[in-house]
């Protein structure tokens, strides 16, 4: 009879569940986040900045930290376990491991469908959003079917798509020979094409819309956050932009939103903490926008977040036991690359050719002697690197993914993130689980997501798309 019990509470448990799945109302309004190259310690490391008093919007937590849904989340790709941002994309997008460089298709090169397509099929406004470029790999995963090299036919595939609302910083390759440009080939399929705050301001009332930033020429992504200024266009008023352009959109079923913060990524190449720091709180304050939304549209709202990948090994290590030092963030006031940029100017035109001049920049961009102790053994090591580059002129730079660095500003940049207290092991991806988290409507149906396919999929089946 107790075994008779069980398994009829058991079934009726079962039916419960399987009751509400199927009367379970759809979301209306999805936002899918996603930082790139955004790890558990990059998250870990903007927290305790937070946390430890150093950020001026005066928030004491990342947003997406208070979801209910947690998980850890695979991203390899289907022929390497160090995923590219183009195979992690597809994933994500299409909810199909694919090869290495290969957008919206299979490995053996046939088109994949992502959940944009379907969702634009079934009557939603579609809108993507990212500091990168829109057609770098990410965002072009969620409309396109190429190798991640045909930049220029993934552009077009991007006015193709009669997608609402892209906002990045720029196309990638806008020409390409006996082709029209990419910005006529974007007007003809009935886009305005808007730059800048001010560009959107301007055109907000039209329809399908390409917004860019003001200089696509000669930057492949938005000014860091930390570079950038206050006036200028960052990801925060693309993704406002977008709701309220999305939420405008009549004769749709709701909206779609992909959102990037890509340049987590472009930071984390270098190893540079500050940058990539400052990165991650933009992703947050982009999030924390969705939230706001969500607040408003509780019973209707999906909010998901998670990254493409890891890059740079980032660890709280360093420290041998010892405290970490949340506030040295604060005295980085450059970018590694632009430091590096204007070190590298100030070295053309004679102005570092004595050592205390060298270190008075340094010390002014990073807190480095004047707000940071520095030990002659340090500072030794520092000098040698200055007359080998400057003095002795040799040609050597940091090479990495997306950058070419003066030797003595990578190795200053380096003690200082010693001095905050944490370390890198690579200046590329990495192998290991990046954080998922959820809220809204259906957010419960992602707590046992483990691979990054299983979050398309799942939404497939909360949409009801096959």
């Amino acid at each position: 009879m107790k075994t008779f019990t069980c398994k009829w509470l058991a079934t009726l448990a079962l039916l419960v569940l399987c009751s509400a799945s199927l009367s379970a109302k759809a979301p209306k309004y999805i936002f899918f986040c996603i930082g790139d190259g955004m790890s558990f310690a990059h998250v870990l490391a903007t927290q305790l900045y937070y946390e430890h008093g150093n950020y001026k919007e005066g928030n004491e937590s990342i947003a997406f930290l208070d979801f209910p849904v947690h998980s850890a989340v695979r991203t390899h790709a289907n022929n390497s376990l160090i995923t590219c941002s183009a195979a992690a994309a597809t994933a994500l997008a299409t909810g199909h491991k694919t090869n290495i460089d290969h957008v919206g298709i299979s490995p053996d090169k046939k088109p994949l469908t992502s959940i944009a397509k379907q969702l634009r099929d079934k009557g939603y406004a579609i809108g993507l959003v990212t500091s990168g470029q829109i057609d770098d790999a990410t965002p072009a995963a969620f409309y396109a079917s190429q190798m991640r090299k045909e930049a220029y036919l993934i552009g077009k595939e991007g006015a193709d798509s009669q997608f609402d609302f892209l906002a990045g910083s720029a196309l990638k390759q806008p020409y390409a020979p006996s082709q029209p440009s990419l910005y006529d080939y974007y007007r003809q399929q009935g886009y305005t094409i808007c730059r800048g705050i001010d560009g959107y301001n301007a055109n907000r009332a039209t329809g399908k819309m390409l917004l860019l930033d003001t200089d696509t020429a000669s930057r492949s992504w938005l000014p860091y956050a930390i570079d950038r200024e206050p006036e200028a266009m960052g990801l925060e008023f693309m993704v406002q932009a977008g709701i309220d352009k999305l939420y405008r959109e009549k004769g749709k079923k709701g909206f779609f939103m992909m959102i990037e913060g890509a340049s987590i990524d472009h930071a984390s190449h270098p190893d540079d903490l500050a940058t990539a720091i400052f990165e991650t709180a933009e992703f947050d304050r982009s999030v924390r926008i969705a939230y706001e939304f969500y607040k408003k549209h509780p019973d209707e709202t999906l909010i998901i977040v998670t990254a493409d990948h890891e890059t740079g090994g980032l660890t709280m290590g360093e420290t041998n036991m010892r405290p970490f030092y949340w506030e040295y963030v604060n005295y980085q006031t450059l970018s590694k690359e632009s430091l590096s940029d204007l070190f590298r100017s100030l070295k053309k035109n004679g102005q570092v050719d004595s050592w205390e001049k060298a270190r008075k920049v340094l010390a002014d961009h990073t807190g480095l002697w004047t707000k940071i102790p520095v030990n002659a053994g340090e500072e030794a090591a520092l000098m040698q690197c200055y007359y080998r580059t400057v003095i002795q002129k040799s040609k050597e730079q940091e090479v990495t993914l997306y950058a070419q660095t003066e030797p003595l500003v990578a190795q200053a940049i380096a003690l200082l993130d010693k001095k905050i207290g944490v370390a890198w092991s690579s200046t590329s991806h990495t192998g290991g689980f990046v954080p998922f988290y959820a809220i809204g409507c259906e957010a419960t149906r992602f707590a046992t997501v483990g691979d990054n396919t299983d979050i398309p999929q799942t939404i497939r089946k909360i949409m009801k798309i096959k």
